[in-house]
């Protein structure tokens, strides 16, 4: 029984040290697999949008023992998707434990929650679903959630709940090293996650909400926090859950697009600023927004790389604003002239 306990002990004092949330989820995972009988465990991360009807694999114990039990989709991003069911629905909707019959096992569902919200959910296989491994599970599941929320506080930014710039910071070096990043912002393990299809790349966008001194000047800053709220929402609404969304600063954000060709990336961001315009502000009316963007080079520094998509910005700025600049296309055109780089970095 004290062996039991030291594990226990062992296993929470890995969880407190941790800070990284693939790395935390991974050891949370691990540690429930040494203290319950189980087929199968599975963490699910629920999508961005509400509406949309897949949640991303993150985890399996066994490794790959979610593809017996759920029906996989794999994204081109490399990342596995399942389709979620009326079990997994009824669990997210109501916060709440939910088991079920599932082939020749039990099915237990149970929420894990980050400030209130059901962010994702543990699934559970196995012959039977005892009150003393499902006392554990809660515990564990409580002690996880309350070092997500750590995590979560200090990597979004307060008023939109998007990544933050110090979230940006920390991060920026290892994702031009190992980029892609998965879609929660920490480094994806996965190898296969790295590369990008035949033709497909990764890109950057920075994002500036047009006049948005005359909206807090004309209107108040409780009105442009509005702006930026809504902003964010419909930056979450139109992009995948596998691209990363950043708060710079002020009215600056800035977009990961993953895997993806140039053509694609161009119409995401088209299909933004086309829905943006086109929505209506409270009081406000209407707002616009300019885009730079840059095919990110992981060969290249990261500075010289904010400052291509940077430039692309200012170009699109100083020429009517509203609009979508591609820098490589204004080095083609002749409309900027090119950085001089040494190994792709600026030479100040």
């Amino acid at each position: 029984m004290e062996s039991g306990h030291l594990k226990v002990l062992t296993s929470i004092g890995q969880l407190v040290q941790e800070r990284n949330k693939r790395e935390l989820e991974k050891i949370f995972l691990n540690s429930l697999a040494d203290f319950i009988e189980f087929d199968a465990l599975i963490i699910l991360h629920k999508p961005r949008h509400l509406d949309d009807p897949y949640l991303e694999v993150a985890l399996s114990q066994p490794s790959q023992a979610f593809k017996h039990h759920l029906n996989v989709i794999s994204h081109e991003t490399g990342q596995d998707y399942i389709h979620s069911d009326h079990h997994i629905s009824q669990c997210i909707k109501s916060a709440q434990i939910v088991f079920c019959a599932s082939e020749d096992n039990r099915r237990g569902l149970f929420p894990i929650t980050v400030n209130d919200e059901v962010i994702g959910l543990l699934d559970l296989y196995a012959l039977d679903i005892l009150d003393s491994t499902q006392s554990m599970i809660r515990g564990f599941i409580h002690i996880y959630e309350k070092f997500l929320e750590v995590l979560h506080d200090n990597e979004h930014d307060a008023l939109t709940g998007l990544l933050n710039r110090k979230t940006f910071d920390t991060h920026i070096e290892e994702f031009y090293k190992l980029a892609p990043l998965s879609s929660n912002g920490a480094l994806n393990s996965k190898p296969e996650h790295r590369h990008t299809k035949p033709g497909c790349h990764h890109w950057i966008g920075i994002l500036d909400i047009d006049h948005f001194k005359k909206i807090n000047d004309g209107f108040g800053h409780v009105f442009g926090d509005e702006v930026l709220l809504l902003f964010a929402g419909l930056l979450k609404k139109i992009f995948r859950n596998s691209d990363m969304l950043f708060r710079f600063g002020g009215e600056e954000f800035v977009v990961f697009l993953l895997n993806t060709t140039k053509q694609e990336a161009t119409q995401t961001f088209e299909r933004f600023r086309r829905e943006l315009e086109l929505f209506n502000f409270p009081q406000v009316g209407k707002v616009t927004v300019s885009i730079g963007m840059t095919k990110i080079d992981s060969e290249c520094h990261s500075a010289s790389l904010l400052e291509q998509a940077d430039r692309a910005l200012y170009y699109a700025k100083e020429n009517g604003r509203n609009q979508i600049r591609n820098y490589h296309d204004l080095i083609n055109q002749g409309a900027l002239a090119e950085l001089k780089v040494n190994h792709c970095i600026d030479l100040f």
